[in-house]
């Protein structure tokens, strides 16, 4: 494929919410823009890290059109008979979608593509996934708030490359600040995460801590816990996660 994901996805996520967002708002400053990142390690050297963009357009009380691009990189490893096969996989989605919004809920939906060079060490030339893989996305979100100070997360994608099925739960508790008199909150929380495709699956959870900067409107998460697969059976995980609204 001799496109790069970038261009590829630009044209074919963009255009239409670009061309909306300049007729019914020309200033670029009227769409909410946030950058969000991360990454995870488990104790088998498997690992996911990204970096994107969210553009949301508000376009009515409650409703609001959204883009995402998120370049991202993946290793992993499974067995090819008596072989142990590590894959390196650089790629990226863009996704284009709509937000609804409520007093205590928002809720987004979203499709797009997936882009993905996959290496694998050593060469299987009669993997699946190998070389370099497009494919349809789709994606799901909802967040709510429960009680005051605690808030619900549910998210789920189904990529067409593998048939990867994933979904994450998240409840958080905002624990200190609760006037919000001070600059800083800080949360605590647990989450709860399963995927699996026709010939993998995973599952786990733990808790994290996170704090927020409410001045900067940017948050920062430590996450650890259990995790097992199918390939390797039980382990262990971390992560952190960034967030940055403007």
């Amino acid at each position: 494929m001799k496109n790069s994901f970038l261009p590829l996805s630009m044209r074919i996520v963009l255009p239409g919410y670009l061309l909306i967002s300049l007729v019914l708002c020309p200033s670029i400053f009227c769409a909410e823009i946030s950058i969000f990142s991360g990454g995870e390690i488990d104790t088998w050297g498997q690992g996911f890290s990204y970096l994107g963009i969210d553009i949301t357009e508000p376009m009515g009380k409650g409703f609001a059109l959204s883009a995402r691009v998120t370049p991202n990189y993946l290793t992993y490893k499974y067995r090819s008979g008596n072989r142990l096969i590590r894959a390196h996989s650089p790629g990226g989605y863009a996704v284009g979608g709509i937000k609804f919004s409520w007093d205590k809920a928002t809720l987004g939906l979203f499709g797009g593509t997936e882009y993905r060079y996959t290496n694998l060490t050593p060469d299987v030339r009669s993997a699946d996934v190998r070389g370099s893989t497009l494919a349809g996305l789709v994606q799901g979100e909802l967040y709510y708030q429960l009680l005051r100070a605690t808030d619900l997360s549910l998210f789920g994608s189904y990529s067409g490359t593998d048939g990867f099925f994933y979904e994450k739960v998240k409840l958080k508790r905002q624990i200190t600040n609760l006037n919000y008199k001070e600059p800083n909150n800080i949360h605590i929380g647990i989450e709860q995460f399963y995927g699996r495709n026709p010939d993998f699956n995973m599952i786990g959870g733990g808790p994290f801590l996170e704090f927020y900067h409410i001045p900067w409107k940017l948050s920062f998460a430590l996450r650890f816990g259990y995790k097992h697969d199918s390939n390797f059976g039980n382990g262990a995980y971390g992560g952190i996660e960034l967030f940055k609204r403007f």
